[in-house]
């Protein structure tokens, strides 16, 4: 039951606590559900195999000029964001930000690493380790931010380009060139054994087997330097510096004062992305290993700028499309979504588990893009009204309710109060 106001007002010892539905910013929650439905139609989209349909190819091409590292980039983004967030409310609070927030690192990586070696793909465990290498930004000022953010992704694509170099290098030298060639072949040749046993694992193996290949992927993931670990920091962690960047500036807990601003980030944002990434996806579907080494940094690097420059563009047109009442009506139902995003990011990985894993259809390899787009849409047609239907009658989803309690210690209240306007038991 509620508890009185005066005792919360008086607590010699604040501590910090889970964010109540008052102090929520509700374009958040819509942007944080909009990622979530984005990501679903993307992973759905983005099984292996070759697939010389027409409409399967003209699918995967939509998808990757509008869709992909579009959602995941505000994903991102909004990680970021969340953290000055919970800092701001835990100073508001005069509470201890630093150890609560590390816990809440620590439980998001156990759960990610479960959820890896079930559901094969993953992000949590990249946000939990990225999370406590952007805990030394979080008194950066917004100038620090942007400057981090530009050079660290600009190391990570002249690092790229310097690595393609050396390899076009040493297949132009005739001392070198058998050898590069070989070594070209053989890593060729051990992703496509990997592949084929993760089709063959995953479609027709016990649970045990799937579990060892995701372990077995696990440890290849992150084996080396010129893996995940360096995609995660060139790619993903400059997005959470711009999410920083966004709470220093408070820019969505002031959107009026900030208008100016987010329509011309809204049309940058199309004016680069759009073309951009037309240029490379069209670069990349008709590939010529004759083509010069330029034209394949060029399409890197329209990738690098492309991709979240439309996705702020997909941000920036919805913050302005809740600003009018009719459009913030029909787009309500994404903050449901947004408020247990990781509830629902988990709920995509049991239907792809039951959908292409061999304890369930055991389809895995069989569906191209436009099956996965079709099984996308009535998926996210039973998770968005569900969301709804949840969110009415429980503070949290499921998952954000063990992670909850996991950090602060203690059993959460999940029941949701039976007003508006009934206090927050939440301390």
């Amino acid at each position: 039951m509620s508890e009185p106001v005066g005792p919360l007002l008086t607590d010699p010892a604040p501590r910090m606590a889970p964010v109540s539905k008052a102090e929520r910013i509700e374009v958040i929650d819509i942007l944080r559900g909009w990622a979530i439905f984005g990501m679903l139609f993307v992973n759905m989209a983005d099984m292996p195999g070759k697939w010389p349909g027409t409409a399967d190819r003209l699918t995967s091409n939509l998808i990757e000029v509008f869709a992909s590292s579009k959602f995941y980039t505000l994903f991102s983004f909004l990680f970021g964001l969340g953290l000055v967030l919970q800092m701001r409310r835990a100073e508001a609070r005069g509470a201890p930000f630093v150890p609560v927030y590390m816990r809440r690192l620590l439980i998001l990586l156990l759960i990610g690493l479960a959820h890896f070696l079930l559901g094969e793909r993953d992000i949590l465990m990249d946000y939990a380790v990225l999370g406590f290498l952007l805990l030394l930004f979080r008194t950066s000022s917004p100038r620090t931010l942007v400057v981090a953010a530009f050079l660290i992704t600009s190391i990570f694509l002249v690092r790229g380009a310097v690595i393609e170099g050396l390899r076009e290098q040493r297949l132009a030298d005739p001392q070198t060139a058998q050898q590069a060639i070989r070594e070209n072949a053989q890593r060729r040749a051990e992703r496509r054994a990997m592949r084929e046993q993760a089709r063959r694992v995953y479609a027709r193996g016990s649970f045990g087997e799937i579990v060892a290949q995701s372990a077995h992927e696990l440890v290849w993931r992150y084996s080396a330097l010129d893996r995940r670990y360096v995609y995660s920091l060139g790619y993903v962690f400059p997005l959470f510096l711009l999410g920083l960047y966004a709470g220093r500036r408070r820019i969505l807990e002031d959107i009026p004062a900030h208008l100016p601003f987010i329509r011309k980030m809204m049309w940058w944002g199309l004016g680069l992305g759009l073309p951009a990434n037309v240029v490379s996806v069209v670069r990349w579907e008709l590939s010529n290993p004759a083509w010069p080494y330029l034209t394949s940094q060029l399409a890197d690097l329209l990738w690098a700028v492309g991709a979240p420059a439309l996705c702020f563009f997909y941000a920036s047109a919805i913050i302005l499309l809740v600003q009018r009442r009719g459009w913030k009506e029909r787009l309500a139902p994404l903050a449901a979504v947004g408020r247990m995003a990781l509830s629902n990011y988990l709920f995509h990985s049991l239907v792809f588990v039951f959908i292409f894993y061999s304890y369930g259809l055991g389809l895995y390899g069989k569906v191209g893009p436009l099956g996965g787009v079709a099984l996308a849409v009535p998926i996210f047609a039973v998770q968005l009204p569900l969301s709804v239907w949840w969110m009415r009658r429980f503070r949290f989803g499921p998952a954000e309710w063990l992670w909850r309690t996991l950090t602060y210690g203690k059993l959460q209240p999940m029941r949701a109060p039976r007003s508006l306007s009934e206090p927050s038991t939440l301390r």
